[in-house]
């Protein structure tokens, strides 16, 4: 859905609001304390007066919001901004900073911070989900995220690197993870939690901590000096384009990560890369995403 067909299709806040209750309960709504199924819809004034449209539960008299328990939980900010905001995040191929966010829905930018992150948790794929399998060639690389500081020499540079994990399948989906150290332990970890046994072949570079982590009849290492003296670089190209598409994010959008965070962002990454094919219906599984995800209050994302 791009914002033409947005703001043709939610003209009203009012029909916003019909369209997430749908979305949220599409066989009727339902009390999130005692789950009973008779909820009336009615109208409350807060401090300022404002009307607001509440559920009223039948069984135990419960006021809950359409929003409460969800990523939606405890914003002010109308649906409308809020479908907005998703809708930009789900078009960006390399995502949108919350400075443009803040730019294009007239908010502050703490709000338009605190509304990507929340916006992107929803954007984040189950835990359990491997890649690879039977017939899938799957190839693992690193990269490196920051460094270069003012004032500093190129030793605390790289110490101030975050080293990122990437797992690709050949045309296919796509993992990044960031580990605290290039140790083999600390990337064999990231690749056992993500990497179904059952994958036929593993390429990876000639870097020795990939050595005796896979079976050598699944292990494959290239040799990137050869491949580029013969323009054939074909081991880790999946892996690597991966790589450079989400560095052209940071250096057209983000210009800055903060390795806090890190994993967030490459989580949306990898969401939205693995849903490529899919992108009409990407604001229709943010959606229900946000539904199912908890709320994620402000003072959780700066511990």
């Amino acid at each position: 859905m791009n914002l033409f067909s947005l703001a043709k299709s939610f003209p009203t806040e009012e029909l916003a609001l019909a369209f997430w209750i749908k979305q949220r309960w599409p066989n009727g709504v339902r009390c999130i304390a005692c789950d009973h199924d008779k909820c009336y819809l009615i109208e409350t004034k807060g401090k300022t007066g404002k009307v607001y449209r509440k559920f009223e539960c039948a069984e135990c008299g419960l006021h809950f919001s359409p929003t409460a328990n969800t990523i939606f939980h405890d914003s002010h900010l109308p649906l409308q901004k809020w479908f907005m905001a998703i809708c930009l995040m789900t078009e960006g191929k390399k995502g949108i900073s919350a400075s443009q966010v803040q730019r294009h829905l007239g908010i502050s930018y703490k709000t338009a911070w605190h509304l990507c992150h929340r916006i992107r948790e929803a954007m984040q794929e189950d835990k359990g989900t491997k890649l690879g399998g039977e017939s899938v060639t799957v190839e693992i690389d690193e990269m490196y995220v920051g460094g270069r500081k003012r004032g500093t020499g190129v030793k605390a540079a790289k110490n101030s690197k975050t080293i990122v994990v990437g797992i690709a399948e050949r045309d296919g989906r796509i993992h990044l993870q960031t580990v605290k150290s290039g140790h083999s332990r600390h990337v064999r970890t990231v690749v056992s939690e993500n990497l179904n046994k059952d994958t036929e072949q593993v390429v990876t570079d000639g870097a020795l901590k990939f050595r005796g982590m896979f079976p050598k009849e699944q292990h494959k290492a290239g040799n990137h000096h050869r491949e580029l003296r013969d323009k054939n670089w074909t081991s880790t190209q999946t892996v690597e384009n991966a790589f450079s598409l989400f560095k052209r994010g940071i250096v057209g959008n983000y210009h800055q990560l903060s390795k806090d965070h890190l994993d967030r962002y490459l989580g949306e990454f990898c969401w939205r890369y693995n849903r490529r094919g899919l992108q009409p219906c990407l604001f229709q599984m943010t959606l229900e995403n946000m539904a199912k995800r908890k709320p994620l209050p402000y003072k959780d994302l700066i511990f």
